[in-house]
């Protein structure tokens, strides 16, 4: 690790000055390093990582908490070789999925594919089945490593790794740019239903730079990843600056409060990502004032509040946090905070020039001034915006000729605060979208399962803040088609798990007799409903998913949950 890095931003923060130093610093640093990949003539992502497999060939890049298997950056680089060569016999394909955990295999087909020059959409395998065939259709898929999809060809990622050596090759690599896109992932952005969002070649390059340098991470250092691949944090974030830094990757199939602390110090991680809710789960377990931590000394990623961000550093002894604000389908990287400040998503010095790129507005595209709310615009310089694989979709996140004729800017879709000297935070999310356990959650895609059972005759799904959880819970707020029994709700929970993700399930149900208030332009109120939060559980008839059973919200009941005693849950609490 890179401690004299930290040793000057502590010793170079608390003033104006010295952040415009460091920021100036870091930006010269980067300007030199996309200087010299560029000399390369680098079209590929994975070049950075061949480069890194014939530096390293030997090192430790893949550690796999599960199998307690270890990989070296050479075996990873001969595994996607094998990956590329069965793609290069059997697959006509542009667009080849991955349906697969965190493991050696999940990257090996990445890189493969990518090496390849194929587009990797990227399945969240926790998925149910349904969901996954609904999301290979629209994503255009029809080949798939790992788990099956229905619909799609399966390959086995270690029977092609085998069964490489034996076949003939019949197609060529498709040539890519730094502009082409790598991979897809599916993100619910911040309207609509879940859309395949692009993530190019050029930006999983730079995440690798930007994040190996803010976080001092070298070929020294071990990153826990438990989020993730198929995410923007756990693969662009965290393994792309591992591969940038020549460090190793410690991967987790699924983060886990009981194993957080035994994993990390038992693989001595000095690094790794986060989302802030996370950090809120470890504190709640270790909150008698035990420290467990023995070596992690860095975290990075997006979620903390500035009280859980000192909580943080206080409790387990973190000595540097990186806080960034970003999207998988920005048009430009992402806000970062790595001057060890609590509580802001990002810094631009305000007399910089980098201001020009990004502006906060309100709800008539006006300029906002410092510390007030505003959505994040972000200038999109090539006056070209590709965000998503279905370009129809692009055009909602764009705001055309905003300062001068022909200036393109794009959305972000999100609330965030500047101050006076040039930090930003993150308020709150636009659209018809919540945040819960880390992960969007689309309302329309909640709204169409919950109609697919066919019980409700008008369905309104939102998010609602609760003492206890970070961000927003789901509520589901429904009009039945005919007299009302809850006698169906163990059927209607059963049938939700089929249809969607457990974090995008309503937790808390309303039975309500008449129609939803509307506007003008007949668009339900939700932004009234989420203002009322758990006030509007007083009465009426009203329950909460707890130990994995809706159950009638009655004083006792409303006061726990009102106080923070008492939080939703899907699973029985032992």
């Amino acid at each position: 690790m890179n401690s004299r890095l930290i040793e000057k931003i502590k010793s170079n923060n608390a003033k104006s000055e010295g952040l415009c130093k460091l920021y100036e610093e870091m930006e010269a640093n980067e300007a030199s390093i996309w200087q010299i990949i560029e000399s390369k003539n680098v079209t590929n992502w994975v070049e950075i990582f061949q480069e890194r497999a014939k530096e390293y060939a030997d090192r430790i890049v893949v550690k796999e908490v599960e199998t307690k298997k270890c990989y070296t950056y050479g075996e990873l680089d001969r595994a996607s070789d094998q990956i590329c060569n069965f793609i290069l016999s059997k697959s006509k394909s542009d667009s080849i999925g991955i349906n697969f955990p965190n493991s050696f295999l999940f990257l090996a087909a990445l890189i493969g594919i990518n090496k390849a020059g194929r587009l990797a959409v990227l399945f969240n395998h926790r998925e149910p089945s349904a969901r996954l065939v609904e999301l290979a259709k629209r994503s255009g898929v029809d080949e798939v490593f790992g788990n099956s999809i229905d619909g799609c060809v399966k390959w086995d990622i270690e029977e092609a790794i085998t069964l490489a050596y034996r076949l003939e090759k019949k197609f060529d690599v498709h040539s890519t740019t730094l502009e082409d896109a790598a991979f897809v992932i599916f993100t619910s952005g911040t309207s609509g239903p879940s859309k395949p969002a692009l993530f190019s070649h050029r930006r999983m390059i730079g995440a690798g730079v930007a994040w190996s340098l803010r976080t001092a991470m070298d070929e020294n250092d071990s990153c826990y990843i438990s989020l993730p691949l198929f995410h923007g944090n756990g693969l662009a974030v965290a393994f792309s600056s591992v591969v940038f830094a020549g460090a190793n990757a410690v991967l987790r199939q699924k983060f886990s409060v009981s194993s957080f602390w035994e994993d990390v110090n038992s693989y001595k991680c000095t690094h790794m990502v986060y989302i802030g809710e996370l950090w809120r789960y470890l504190l709640n377990r270790y909150k008698d004032g035990e420290n467990p931590n023995s070596s992690l000394k860095v975290i990075f990623g997006n979620g903390l509040t500035k009280n859980l961000w000192e909580d943080v550093i206080e409790h387990f002894g973190i000595e540097h946090v990186v806080e960034h604000f970003g999207a998988t389908e920005m048009p430009a990287g992402a806000l970062t905070n790595w001057f060890d400040i609590p509580g802001f998503c990002g810094y631009i010095p305000p007399q910089d020039e980098r201001n020009k790129m990004m502006v906060l507005v309100d709800e008539d595209f006006n300029v906002v001034p410092d510390e007030v709310p505003g959505e994040a615009l972000f200038k999109v310089e090539s006056g070209h915006y590709r965000g998503y694989l279905d370009p129809s979709l692009d055009e909602a996140k764009l705001v055309r000729s905003l300062f001068k004729e022909g200036d393109l800017w794009w959305r972000s879709g999100d609330l965030l605060k500047r101050n006076s000297d040039g930090f930003y935070i993150f308020v709150d999310r636009l659209g018809d979208t919540y945040r819960y356990k880390g992960e969007n959650v689309a309302c329309s895609d909640v709204e169409e399962a919950i109609r697919q059972i066919g019980e409700f005759e008008e369905v309104v799904v939102y998010g609602i803040e609760l003492p206890g959880i970070n961000g927003k819970i789901g509520v589901a707020s429904l009009v039945p088609a005919k007299k009302w029994s809850p006698n169906i709700l163990p059927s209607f929970l059963t049938e939700m798990r089929k249809r969607v993700a457990d974090h995008a399930l309503p937790y808390f149900l309303k039975i309500v007799n008449e129609k939803h208030q509307t506007t003008s332009t007949l668009k339900i109120q939700k932004s009234r409903l989420s203002k009322e939060g758990l006030k509007g559980f007083k009465e009426g008839c009203c329950y909460v998913l707890i130990d994995g059973v809706y159950t009638p919200i009655y004083d006792e009941i409303y006061n726990k949950l009102n106080n923070g005693t008492l939080v939703p849950s899907l699973k029985r609490v032992k």
